[in-house]
């Protein structure tokens, strides 16, 4: 009977144990290692809330941006990409999250409007160039020469004695 308690409390745990340490080390395994330059590469295409507009999540300090830097290393380490990173992240925040916005729909015009202003900057500068040099001086058809009288002329000379 002794033998039966010495396999149970001595030879069980042991098996028990060995069988055990091998699973914890799998699961070590399992959890992807982030460094924190794959962090930040996400991080600086994200616009946390409550940072300033121009702030992205890589270098703003506010609490809303290490939380979420801390769901980015979170999701890395479930072994997602970037762009499924980010992806998980629009579909909770919203597009509003995104640093710059996306490409597609009306969310082009920010992309576009830019180059659409220098072109009809240019256009408007053009056309009012050539309407300038266009335009001639007007010719007036009753131009003449000022002419002055010979009393004029004789008060002229009296100022100019009087003060020189």
């Amino acid at each position: 009977m002794a033998a039966t308690y010495k396999w149970v409390f001595l030879y069980l745990p042991t098996l028990w144990f060995l069988t055990l340490v091998p699973r914890i080390g799998l699961a070590a395994e399992d959890k992807v290692s982030v460094t924190r330059r794959e962090v930040l590469n996400v991080a600086k295409e994200i616009h946390p809330p409550g940072c300033l507009d121009s702030m992205t999540a890589d270098y703003c300090n506010l609490s809303t941006a290490y939380e979420t830097r801390s769901e980015i290393r979170g999701l890395l380490e479930q072994g997602m990409s970037k762009n499924e990173v980010i992806d998980t992240l629009v579909q909770k925040y919203g597009d509003r999250i995104l640093a710059s916005p996306s490409t597609e729909g009306f969310n082009l015009i920010p992309w576009i409007a830019p180059g659409i202003s220098v072109v009809l900057g240019a256009a408007l500068v053009i056309f009012i160039i050539y309407q300038w040099s266009k335009k001639k001086p007007q010719e007036s058809e009753d131009y003449s020469e000022p002419t002055i009288t010979d009393e004029d002329k004789m008060k002229i000379n009296e100022e100019l004695k009087n003060w020189l």
